[in-house]
């Protein structure tokens, strides 16, 4: 009976221990998953080794352990010859994370406002423009744009003290408003992937 008694004694001494460490884990893992990330993608940076220099970032700045704030700033400059297309711009968008961990699987939206410009080599034969007839030869047309795009994606996160990871997958519509010699409103699909590696703050 005695020897049982220190059995139970010794149980609950060691629950109530082990209670603050449990709390203390939790709360460790709550603050490192409420950090604000910056993120690099890879891939970019293996085409600025290529030197078509973009620049494509992540921000996450948490609210909860269910939500955040994501802000995607990007560059892009690509010269091929004749031919150019510049980009600059931002995604804003909220993640949610399904389990309310801050990490794990989660939904994001997003829309993204960005200024375009290309510059492409082409023959007025192939062109729809309207041009008085002396200007009927080979050129370059050059363009300004408004690129409008609205995007979901599913993705995974995986948060540590020193880095922070994810991967994600999305689609969604886009819009270029174009103003050449008239307004023109093209229209897309985009499909998205996106690596990223980050550093918590």
């Amino acid at each position: 009976m005695k020897l049982q008694f220190i059995k139970i004694f010794i149980s609950f001494i060691l629950l109530i221990i082990s209670i603050p460490y449990a709390n203390t884990q939790e709360a460790a893992v709550e603050q490192n998953n409420t950090r604000v990330s910056v993120y690099l993608h890879p891939v970019t940076m293996y085409y600025a080794l290529l030197e078509l220099s973009p620049i494509y970032l992540t921000v996450e700045i948490p609210f909860s352990l269910y939500n955040s704030l994501v802000i995607r700033p990007s560059y892009l400059n690509i010269s091929h010859g004749e031919e150019e297309a510049f980009r600059l711009g931002s995604d804003f968008g909220f993640r949610y994370y399904l389990t309310g961990k801050g990490e794990g699987l989660y939904l994001q939206g997003q829309m993204g406002v960005f200024y375009f410009r290309d510059n492409l080599c082409c023959c007025a034969c192939g062109v729809p423009f309207v041009y008085p007839e002396p200007f009927y030869f080979t050129m370059s047309i050059s363009s300004k744009s408004l690129w409008l795009d609205a995007m979901g994606y599913i993705g995974y996160s995986l948060k540590f003290s020193n880095v922070s990871i994810f991967i994600d997958a999305g689609f969604g519509p886009m819009l270029l408003i174009t103003k050449f010699v008239r307004k023109e409103l093209d229209e897309g699909l985009l499909l998205d992937l996106n690596i990223g590696i980050g550093i918590p703050f």
